[in-house]
């Protein structure tokens, strides 16, 4: 489960905005209609008309219904444009938490160990059909990134520390060939010692992502070294030469607790998006650069990793989920304000976010736009589908209507 920051005021907020839907009821934000999951969405993808689906769920439900529906186990695939349900339904006895899709295969990474049946240790690959295919990596634990790379590879993040029988620690590239070649790519993700947890855990990444150009892999989760040089909870490595670590660095990290944090946290980076000229970061933190705050949003310089101030987009809580579409930054996690350099407890020029946010990254600023999502952990997956977004988490209600699970916003619904 996500780490919860900057409890304290904002927590009385949660429990209002996460038992009781009535303060949704007149929202003019509602997702289009789409089928639901009957529990928790951790990963969205889109390939041309399709959004897969994945997470902790068993079943899934017509728009509107309360109860019933299909059973589906853990992952399942909707139409992009109307949100019905699609007959595919490989199933998986663990939670799916990371999904990528080529033009003949969809890959699955999460916790599971079995597949349509087919023994598979959290790593798996599917036809377009639903079968099971013979490649199998076999990670020996949580796999929570997994990114189709512009050399054609497989770029994984988790827990793990073997894959196929190579020993990688906490990220690999994999071939995609029915043998699943292990790649020679393998940075070393390690961890500060002699602290106790938290503040420094067990190294993990949660989220990889390349640059325009292809040519450097961005990374981040919870860790302290890459190939033994200090990198905080991000780093970025050559795709071709992953034991050379790049300078870019922006060192999230605080060594003491935050002022309005009630205990001692964890930082860690849960989303990366890469542009040209800047790198946003979502996840839990809120010091960056060694002495700069910002909390839990950040754009960076992909270069240098110094944190750029022409976007101050911040938030009061977690922020696992984040999709950027024609210049507009979603945001999804358990805050409950937001806005340019606002802060926990409210400070700064921050307006009411029910776990869901909108920036315009290009004048830096919080749009109107405002759906609002209930539960008290809110939104773990955002995805741009270019003609649609899709958002997922723990919620039952997102834009005033009874949505669980998955929501799904056509262009004409979204700012």
């Amino acid at each position: 489960m996500p780490h919860r920051l900057f409890l304290g005021a904002a927590s009385a907020i949660l429990v209002l905005a996460g038992s009781s839907g009535s303060a949704l009821a007149a929202n003019p934000f509602p997702p289009n209609p789409s089928w639901q999951t009957n529990g928790t969405v951790r990963a969205i993808t889109f390939y041309k008309n399709t959004m897969y689906v994945g997470g902790q769920f068993t079943a899934v439900r017509a728009p509107g219904a309360a109860s019933g529906g299909k059973t589906r186990h853990n992952v399942a695939a909707f139409n992009a444009t109307t949100g019905a349900l699609l007959a595919w339904n490989p199933g998986a006895n663990g939670a799916v938490r990371a999904i990528s899709v080529t033009s003949t295969r969809v890959y699955l990474g999460g916790s599971f160990t079995s597949v349509h049946g087919h023994a598979r240790n959290h790593l798996a690959a599917l036809t377009k059909t639903g079968t099971v295919a013979r490649w199998n990596p076999n990670a020996n634990a949580a796999v929570f990134a997994l990114r189709l790379g512009p050399n054609g590879k497989l770029f994984v993040g988790g827990d793990f520390s073997r894959i196929h029988g190579a020993t990688r620690h906490r990220i690999a590239s994999v071939g995609r060939s029915a043998s699943a070649p292990v790649t020679g790519w393998a940075p070393v993700i390690g961890q500060i010692p002699g602290f106790a947890c938290p503040p420094r855990c067990a190294p993990r990444v949660f989220t990889i992502a390349f640059s325009p150009n292809g040519q450097k892999v961005y990374f981040g989760g919870h860790f302290g070294t890459v190939d033994g040089e200090s990198r905080n909870e991000i780093a970025a490595v050559p795709i071709n030469a992953g034991r050379t670590v790049l300078p870019f660095n922006p060192n999230i990290y605080a060594p003491a607790n935050c002022p309005t944090c009630t205990v001692q946290e964890t930082s860690r980076v849960y989303h990366i998006i890469t542009t040209p000229t800047r790198i946003y970061t979502c996840g839990g933190y809120w010091r960056v650069n060694g002495d700069k705050t910002s909390y839990n949003v950040s754009a960076f310089n992909p270069t240098s990793g110094v944190l750029l101030t022409s976007f101050t987009g911040q938030d009061d809580g977690d922020t696992p989920g984040c999709a950027l579409r024609k210049g507009i930054l979603y945001v999804g996690g358990h805050f409950n304000v937001a806005g340019p350099n606002c802060k926990p407890g409210n400070q700064g020029p921050c307006v009411t976010r029910h776990h869901v946010a909108a920036f315009d990254t290009r004048d830096n600023t919080v749009v109107g736009w405002n759906p609002g999502a209930n539960s008290n952990h809110g939104l773990l997956a955002i995805a741009n589908g270019g003609a649609r977004v899709g958002f997922g988490g723990y919620f039952t209600r997102m834009g005033g209507r009874d949505q669980q699970g998955i929501a799904l916003y056509q262009a004409a619904r979204l700012p």
